[in-house]
């Protein structure tokens, strides 16, 4: 698996029209094997310990693809976290819920704001890419 953390200063998006301080990127590529593989292997076991009950029910398909796509969307999330943050995050703390093809984050209960989220994938891997902005105090 391949993955890549950048981060991005002094732009302005679409988050807000007012200026903001910084933005971080989380990018993730997955295999797509090793889940196929870890829900083979594992089954509800591995289900229930990357994925909240809440995320369980609101997955459009119960497919390994959809399994996929949010366990890239969380680890691409987690890397737009401060260092000192991602100590205290796991995977059950993030919680992607689908809502009509878009996404809602929550981290530890809490629903995020400021990111936009994008993912592509193909019969091998899934690419996820979330950029959360922070505003200028």
């Amino acid at each position: 698996m391949q993955t890549k953390k950048a981060s991005i200063r002094n732009l302005m998006a679409s988050f807000s029209v007012n200026r903001c301080s910084g933005f971080t990127a989380g990018i993730d590529i997955l295999d797509r094997e090793r889940i196929k593989k870890a829900i083979d292997d594992h089954g509800d076991r591995f289900l229930k310990k990357i994925y909240t009950s809440r995320e369980l029910e609101n997955f459009p398909e119960k497919d390994e693809l959809y399994y996929s796509i949010v366990f890239s969307l969380k680890e691409a999330f987690w890397k737009t976290l401060p260092e000192k943050i991602q100590k205290d995050v796991y995977f059950n703390d993030i919680e992607v819920i689908w809502k009509n093809k878009n996404f809602e984050i929550y981290l530890k209960g809490e629903k995020t704001k400021n990111f936009q989220v994008s993912y592509a994938f193909n019969d091998k891997i899934v690419m996820t890419t979330v950029i959360r902005g922070s505003r200028k105090k």
